[in-house]
């Protein structure tokens, strides 16, 4: 492409730059919506592989079948960390414990209750009973005091996320201070290192949860307490994956021969994250993806507009010795201008939405500057596809009758 046509083709659209700038908007909205969408798809996935290889390779987790459910804010969510309604009890607990080869397992129960200290009213996070080993199973350490024991496990203790530490007392170290659940008194234990957060569901962000024993949590819920996932841990030499065969053939047993459950290792965990993670990636960067199509259109109609008003200047091109090439070309330069320059536009300001994710949210949206090439690249072959047309009806203007064209 020579200067002289870009030259020309830029000369002719600064008359008309908002005509312009609504012509490449399909463009910068389509390029904007593919980067934003690959970016959260591939930061998501980043951070739950993170989060799972935090817990480690070795551990199994066992929870109910149901991982798909609606929130309070009727949006579907995936719940890669158990759901609600369970159908786990403690008898699946006690099969998981003494099944051959585990080394270490604890149930995860669910209590409806509120902390409060002093003033203070904490409804946010998630009151989970877990055992002693909790910490050895996900690998997490305490950041602030320890974990309660196995001694302590019928006690009235608590280990705290580092978020709902914060959120119940402020900036202060809250070990050994007491806070109250139903209206009984707990001893803060310990404070848990912050957790990697969990971008699919906020449900499942440990950083927000407080943690007690599970005998205690029983007794303070009434019997009532949910089993939404179990954790366990292979003795060493043992398989994970062998280990989660034997484990299922036992619960399935219990359950007289009906999967209420669905038992994971953590490969099969990443794989199922990731797996859906790139399905629901696809489906939106496919819808994304249309608006450069209606962005191509855009710009294909705007040029046929173009020419039926510029058929006067065609025919003089003409008729001192343009020919079909050199009209087709500056047209198809014009074409091309409008989709590099609406998606150059796209890309930076898809970097600047992705910042902004960054720091009003838990998300850390990735930028792939090859897929930002890519998405440059399509859209100009969107405007060089979209752009013959108009430029092969200017190409075939008789300069006889486009002179006579006022």
């Amino acid at each position: 492409m020579m200067s002289g046509d870009i030259k020309l083709a830029l000369t002719t659209m600064r008359g008309s730059k908002w005509r312009n700038f609504l012509t490449m908007l399909g463009i910068i909205i389509g390029v904007t919506a593919v980067i934003v969408t690959i970016s959260l798809g591939q930061g998501i996935t980043t951070q739950v592989n993170n989060q799972l290889s935090e817990f480690g390779e070795d551990l199994i987790i066992i929870r109910p079948n149901q991982t798909i459910n609606n929130n309070q804010t009727g949006l579907l969510g995936v719940n890669l960390f158990g759901n609600i309604s369970s159908n786990l009890q403690n008898e699946d607990a006690e099969v998981v414990k003494k099944t051959d080869g585990v080394k270490i397992s604890s149930p995860l129960s669910l209590v409806n209750a509120t902390a409060r200290y002093e003033d203070t009213e904490y409804k946010d996070g998630l009151v989970v009973g877990a055992d002693a080993s909790l910490p050895e199973l996900i690998n997490q350490e305490i950041e602030y005091g320890s974990f309660y024991s196995v001694g302590e496990e019928g006690r009235k203790v608590a280990v705290l996320g580092p978020f709902a530490a914060q959120e119940l007392f402020g900036e202060n170290v809250p070990v050994g201070k007491s806070f109250t659940l139903r209206g009984e008194e707990f001893i803060v234990r310990g404070i848990f290192e912050e957790f990697t957060p969990n971008p699919i569901t906020p449900g499942g962000d440990f950083n927000n949860a407080i943690f007690i024993p599970n005998i205690t949590s029983q007794s303070l819920s009434g019997g009532e307490s949910q089993i939404f996932q179990i954790f366990a841990k292979p003795n060493e030499g043992v398989a994970s994956s062998e280990l989660a065969e034997s484990i299922n053939k036992r619960l399935f047993a219990l359950h007289d021969e009906q999967s209420v459950f669905t038992i994971l290792t953590q490969d099969q965990t990443v794989n199922e994250s990731s797996y859906t993670l790139s399905l629901i990636t696809a489906l939106i960067t496919g819808v994304a993806a249309i608006s450069l199509f209606v962005g191509g259109i855009g710009v294909m109609n705007i040029l046929l507009v173009s020419v039926s008003e510029r058929t006067h200047e065609i025919g003089i091109r003409k008729a001192i010795g343009a020919t079909r090439r050199q009209i087709m070309k500056q047209f198809m330069t014009e074409a091309i201008i409008l989709s590099l320059v609406g998606s150059i536009i796209g890309v930076v300001l898809s970097l600047i939405i992705n910042f902004l994710i960054r720091l009003s949210t838990d998300l850390e949206p990735t930028v792939d500057f090859v897929v930002a090439g890519l998405a440059i690249v399509v859209a100009i072959l969107v405007g060089v596809i979209f752009g013959l047309a108009p430029a092969y009806r200017a190409a075939r203007k008789n300069p006889i009758d486009a002179l006579r064209h006022f």
